[in-house]
């Protein structure tokens, strides 16, 4: 297993290749064809809340939620439960322990079913407010 410091040195390494490659398309195409590249992308790729959740594919649902825990993996890898700068990441590594990506996008799924008046709330914080906050809540009591 590789360690820390060159697992931290591979993902800075993919993350300066991909900025540097979009920086590199975005300067070629000129500014006013950034904004509408950005327009396209946001068009193509809303933010995931509940008035586009539920018109997504289970596989679309499945590689958001997978995006999500590997970034939150990956950090909570490098920099373990205590980190020393404030973070979300260790409570929602212990909240959803043991869960599968098909066990929260169900979540989801039923909060957006149940909450027709919360189509706006973002994916996001519906994973937070009805995964994480109580569990953790419940083990600080």
């Amino acid at each position: 297993m590789p360690s820390k410091h060159r697992l931290a040195t591979l993902l800075l390494t993919l993350g300066l290749s991909a900025g540097l490659t979009v920086w590199a398309v975005a300067q070629t195409t000129g500014a006013g064809a950034r904004s509408t590249a950005v327009e396209a992308a946001q068009e193509e790729l809303p933010f995931p809340d509940g008035e586009n959740w539920p018109t997504a594919t289970e596989r679309e649902k499945l590689a958001y939620l997978l995006g999500i825990m590997n970034l939150a993996l990956v950090e909570y890898q490098l920099h373990g439960p205590d980190p020393e700068y404030r973070t979300t990441v260790p409570n929602l590594v212990k909240a959803t322990d043991g869960m599968t990506l098909r066990q929260i996008m169900e979540t989801v799924d039923t909060f957006y079913q149940s909450n027709p008046d919360l189509q706006r709330r973002p994916v996001i914080e519906v994973i937070w407010f009805e995964l994480v906050e109580p569990k953790i809540g419940a083990q600080s009591r």
